[in-house]
């Protein structure tokens, strides 16, 4: 896998290329199901095979009312920032990989493990960002 560059020090795009999709439980703790909502998801972003240079931060539904029958119902997506921060682990991703949706999905394992279960996200939100930094050293030669 790629090593990042210590350099370098990505900074969110700007409006409209963030995605932030919610993901049940269900979803999130099942690694093979969310690899699968990721392949489904670049679908819609425009390229098949990658994130098509869209940052991407997956959280976990957290906002719910109990109904009547005294069950839990998700509330939808609030335009509203979360009133309480959650867990984010970042991934800065090369373009090499966030271009590759195997590689994605091969990343979103290895974070899992490192996170603490290798089936799941052990409950952090996880935001994907495209490496878009670069260094240009006095040669011309261009990093990142």
């Amino acid at each position: 896998m790629a090593k990042l560059n210590p350099e370098l020090n990505p900074q969110p795009l700007p409006p409209g290329r963030s995605i932030r999709i919610t993901i049940p439980a269900a979803v999130a703790f099942n690694l093979g199901e969310f690899q699968k909502s990721i392949a489904n998801l670049v679908e819609r972003t425009g390229c098949r095979t990658c994130f098509s240079g869209a940052d991407c931060h997956f959280q976990q539904e957290r906002d719910f009312l109990i109904n009547e029958n005294l069950n839990p119902d998700p509330i939808p997506w609030r335009v509203s920032p979360d009133p309480v921060p959650w867990r984010t682990a970042r991934a800065i991703l090369p373009g090499k990989i966030a271009n590759n949706i195997e590689q994605v999905k091969s990343v979103v394992a290895s974070i899992a493990g490192r996170l603490g279960c290798a089936g799941c996200c052990s409950g952090f939100d996880i935001l994907f960002q495209q490496e878009l930094e670069f260094v240009v050293n006095e040669s011309g030669e261009v990093r990142g």
